[in-house]
């Protein structure tokens, strides 16, 4: 059965937030106000040229006010662009993105460390946003994070999309997902007898209502965390044994 490789590994310069990126793309789309926010810059512009016209003869000065902030708002809407944005380096078009690449070395076995991380049962024993994560099958677990201490957790379904057994595992969130999740992991022999890993961890916001809400929890604190409970990783493994951990 043929496999689907995730965009966020095919593609991850999709997934950069920096703001060279984000003015690259607003030179070459023009938009950076997503839709939700047009339809009210066209609104409140329309509600405030209409008032401004009703009134310009009564009150000129407060009547041409209305009028060219209303201006200003339906240029802002009909164009979807906004000047301040670009100079922040904003884009709400774009949803909030975590995308976190490490490389560590760890003093074990390479074949011990894969295993480990297959069982992704093991990842809240290390990392602290992540409250449970329970396997469904050889492929699905279901997965239970919490993000903020003054939020309830999220829960989602991920499934493994590529693995190469001692070598390489992929796994992302399932379609419909409240969040989008990805994560990999390549394993490789160190110089030092040990085992070297390039791991990438990424949380997407999606699209819409609930991705705006989602987008709020994504934050450099929430990335930091998670930073440091990857590296935490390598103190965490060598300290403990592997069978003592996963029971095998």
């Amino acid at each position: 059965m043929a496999i689907i490789y995730p965009d966020i590994y095919n593609h991850p310069e999709k997934y950069n937030t920096g703001n060279t990126q984000n003015h690259f793309n607003l030179r070459n789309n023009g938009t950076n106000i997503n839709t939700p926010e047009r339809i009210f810059s066209i609104a409140a512009g329309a509600f405030l040229c209409y008032s401004g016209l009703k009134s310009i003869f009564k009150s000129p000065i407060s009547g041409i006010s209305k009028v060219l902030a209303g201006s200003t708002l339906l240029s802002r809407g009909a164009s979807g662009y906004c000047s301040l944005y670009q100079q922040l380096g904003a884009d709400s078009t774009k949803p909030e993105v975590i995308n976190i690449k490490q490389q560590l070395t760890v003093n074990k076995p390479r074949e011990e460390v894969y295993q480990f991380w297959r069982k992704l049962e093991n990842l809240p024993l290390f990392m602290r946003h992540i409250e449970a994560v329970q396997e469904k099958d050889a492929i699905h677990s279901h997965w239970k994070a919490r993000f903020s201490k003054n939020t309830p957790p999220l829960s989602w379904t991920a499934e493994i999309v590529k693995e190469i057994p001692n070598h390489f595992i992929g796994w992302h969130s399932v379609k419909g997902s409240v969040i989008e999740h990805g994560g990999k992991v390549e394993f490789n022999d160190s110089l030092s007898g040990g085992t070297e890993l390039q791991v990438v961890f990424s949380y997407h916001s999606p699209i819409g209502g609930i991705g705006t809400g989602v987008a709020k929890l994504l934050t450099p604190s929430l990335e930091k965390i998670i930073r440091e409970d990857i590296l935490y990783f390598k103190h965490f493994i060598e300290t403990k044994k592997i069978s003592e951990i996963t029971g095998l």
